[in-house]
């Protein structure tokens, strides 16, 4: 899965080079994350107009954030999974281990949003607002587009809203909660 994502950001990233690289098979992961990587950071820089320091400060700070979200991201899934398997068993007996998931994910979702605002915190410390604002609708741009190839959302989904943003269409009464979604 992880894999897939890769190949889309480099296709997207070095444009007129995938028809190459699928003739040849895709390159091991381990070597396209430097490419990719330096890919975004040279768009990132030419779009929001940033210094040699700027750069390098938003390269920096932003691994350091994501390893941090990814962590976040997979204690929500794991959490969102064990509530799941609780609440297909049918046992009645399990609130108290129900109970107990609904508050981590509520932690998590807590930590996620604090981790937000520390981010922001320190990107206001060398990016203007217009490039902060700037920065987060390429983020955006680039977590729709893996959405899009990996044909749903990345990271845990809004109990309320579809992709991008737009409320959910109803569903029948036997689909899953988008609680229990992975």
């Amino acid at each position: 899965m992880r894999v897939r994502v890769l190949m889309l950001v480099l296709s997207l990233a070095l444009g007129g080079l995938r028809p190459a690289r699928a003739q040849q098979g895709p390159p091991p992961r381990d070597s396209m994350m430097p490419m990719v990587r330096q890919r975004m950071d040279q768009i990132i820089r030419r779009r929001l107009g940033l210094t040699d320091n700027q750069a390098r400060r938003l390269a920096a700070t932003t691994r350091r954030f994501e390893a941090r979200r990814l962590a976040l991201f997979g204690q929500e899934r794991e959490a969102r999974a064990a509530l799941r398997e609780h609440l297909e068993s049918g046992d009645t007996t399990r609130g108290p281990q129900v109970a107990a998931l609904l508050d981590r994910l509520l932690q998590v979702q807590r930590g996620r949003l604090d981790l937000l605002d520390q981010e922001q915190k320190e990107l206001a410390t060398f990016l203007t607002p217009i490039q902060r604002a700037q920065f987060l609708g390429l983020e955006e741009q680039m977590r729709s587009r893996m959405e899009a190839v990996r044909g749903r959302p990345l990271g845990p989904p809004d109990p309320g809203e579809g992709r991008g943003g737009r409320p959910r269409a109803p569903r029948p009464p036997d689909d899953q909660p988008s609680l229990l979604r992975p």
